[in-house]
């Protein structure tokens, strides 16, 4: 049995992460990073507990877009299906293979063009150029990945024909067209900054900072020791003592631009410092080591964390969709 995996993530100049390999042991991980030409100051380390079984080939990364063009890891998953319930529609999946090679990776992503650029004339699908400027060169490269991982592509094969497809589409937007609208005005988000009072929690908790959406609700507020048990509690949580540092996002990471400028961790001329990066992460998530933690068994994901420090209480629950 594998008891957990080294988990390498490329940070790019904007504070995206992107997770290149799963590995076995450090000195693998260390290898494919040196193989890659990435500094120090360019990759980030992760862990992933297992158990894994020892023949286990690959693991799944969730990506979630976030603030314009960024994107941030959702977590990792046994399999695909699992990592898009964690995924918002704009993001993507990247298929790890358990202890690749940098030279492994490039040599597989060769055969995976190639082999894309045959069925690109043979389907009239847009070329891997076309896909990387609507998509961005991340996403499109991991779901050609993916896909030729799963399917050696077969999936990117139309249903039907391009015209009758397009007449479809078309008429099928028209059609979705006010419900869309009627969604949408009917679930946006809501989120507001340091407010004393919202209906949705009690008198007794002020200076409450949130963004709350279908899929997201994350939110924190300043609430004292005895009241934020009394809340958990009374919200069908389990209380208990942090036994490791626990790190929850905040709202900050969701909110729109034009509403509150998040901390940028790029300099005027495009780089980036592991100080800058480190403070931009600390404007977006919050790592409490010793406090009080409070977790639903009845939605999985719902999690409280409650600083002793700061009289302050966190709370985030991504919501499967």
């Amino acid at each position: 049995m594998i008891p957990y995996l080294h988990i390498l993530i490329r940070v790019e100049d904007d504070g995206s992460l992107h997770a290149l390999g799963a590995f076995t042991t450090k000195e693998k991980q260390s290898a494919y990073q040196s193989a890659a030409g990435l500094k120090s100051n360019q990759v980030r380390l992760d862990f992933h507990n297992g158990p894994f079984e020892d023949d286990t080939k690959v693991i799944y990364a969730g990506h979630r877009r976030w603030n314009m063009n960024r994107f941030q890891l959702a977590g990792y998953f046994k399999t695909e299906g699992e990592s898009w319930t964690w995924v918002t529609q704009e993001g993507y999946v990247s298929v790890l293979h358990i202890n690749t090679d940098f030279d492994s990776e490039k040599a597989l992503e060769k055969e995976a063009l190639e082999r894309y650029a045959k069925l690109q004339k043979r389907w009239r699908l847009s070329s891997y150029e076309e896909l990387i400027a609507r998509e961005g060169a991340e996403k499109a490269r991991a779901n050609l990945m993916l896909r030729f991982y799963e399917d050696a592509l077969e999936s990117f094969k139309p249903k039907s024909r391009r015209d009758i497809r397009a007449l479809y589409a078309l008429f099928a937007l028209i059609v979705a067209l006010p419900f869309a609208i009627f969604f949408f005005l009917n679930n946006a988000p809501e989120f507001d900054v340091d407010v004393n009072q919202v209906k949705w929690l009690p008198d007794y908790t002020s200076h409450i900072s949130y963004y709350r959406s279908k899929q997201v609700q994350v939110y924190e507020f300043q609430v004292s020791l005895e009241n934020f048990k009394a809340w958990a509690e009374g919200n069908g949580m389990q209380v208990h003592r942090l036994g490791k540092q626990k790190t929850l996002s905040r709202y900050k990471a969701y909110l729109p631009a034009d509403k509150e400028q998040q901390t940028q961790p790029i300099s005027p001329d495009g780089s980036v410092t592991v100080e800058q990066f480190e403070t931009w992460q600390a404007a977006i998530s919050i790592r409490i080591q010793d406090g009080l933690i409070a977790q639903s068994a009845a939605e999985g994901s719902a999690t409280a964390v409650y600083d002793p420090k700061t009289n302050k209480a966190y709370f985030e629950n991504l919501i499967a969709f």
